[in-house]
């Protein structure tokens, strides 16, 4: 099975989703080359700081290759950024939460009596601003009290998530390093230390798995 990985920037890694061996496209690197959408399997879109409104060649080179592999019918996992580009591939516009940014641990609820094998709550961590209106067609997943559109489906094989369920604790403690001038001012009331002492649910890897088979 051929699984793709994008990931854009060095401190937001693959993480628990080492475990899929999939291919790592690092689109930070000067001589990264997307794959053609008819050797991918999975497409997994990493987080990274930047906007999906930003003005950034891989940006559009990323959404178009969303683009493709929905027509493709093909099975899409965006985290984070990676949500927000498949959002914005799916029509939604990308603007800044006004209820402020989510960093750091917090509960969302479960948004849909659908799919039984999602939990009713998560305790996950949160690293964004911005977010986005419910694509057409999509049914939303999780919300939170802060942030309406925390996770959605759409087509029953693409799944978008605000949040970070592939965090370990190394990687984790990455994030914090690199960006930890953003923690400021959340409205979650997380602090570096608090983040970084966290105990990271062991729920969430085994939940990311399945939404990931779900969508297989």
């Amino acid at each position: 099975m051929n699984i793709y990985i994008l990931q854009h920037v060095p401190f937001e890694k693959p993480g628990i989703l080492e475990a899929l061996e999939a291919k790592v496209i690092k689109l930070y690197e000067p001589n990264y080359r997307l794959p053609n959408v008819a050797d991918i399997d999975l497409l997994i879109i990493l987080g990274g700081p930047m906007s999906v409104n930003d003005d950034i060649e891989w940006l559009s080179q990323e959404k178009n290759l969303i683009k493709s592999m929905i027509e493709y019918n093909k099975p899409i996992l965006g985290i984070c950024l990676g949500a927000q580009s498949i959002a914005s591939v799916l029509g939604s516009t990308i603007f800044q939460n006004k209820e402020g940014k989510e960093v750091g641990f917090g509960e969302i609820q479960k948004a849909t009596n659908q799919y039984d094998f999602l939990p009713e709550k998560l305790d996950v961590l949160h690293w964004h601003g911005e977010t986005f209106n419910l694509p057409e067609g999509a049914t939303r997943l999780y919300r939170s009290e802060y942030c309406e559109n925390q996770a959605f489906i759409y087509n029953d094989n693409v799944i978008g998530l605000q949040f970070h369920m592939e965090t370990t604790e190394k990687t984790l403690k990455d994030i914090v390093e690199a960006d930890s001038a953003y923690i400021e001012d959340n409205v979650l009331g997380n602090t570096e230390q608090s983040i970084i002492n966290y105990d990271i649910p062991s729920q969430n890897r085994d939940i990311l798995m399945k939404m990931i088979e779900y969508i297989m």
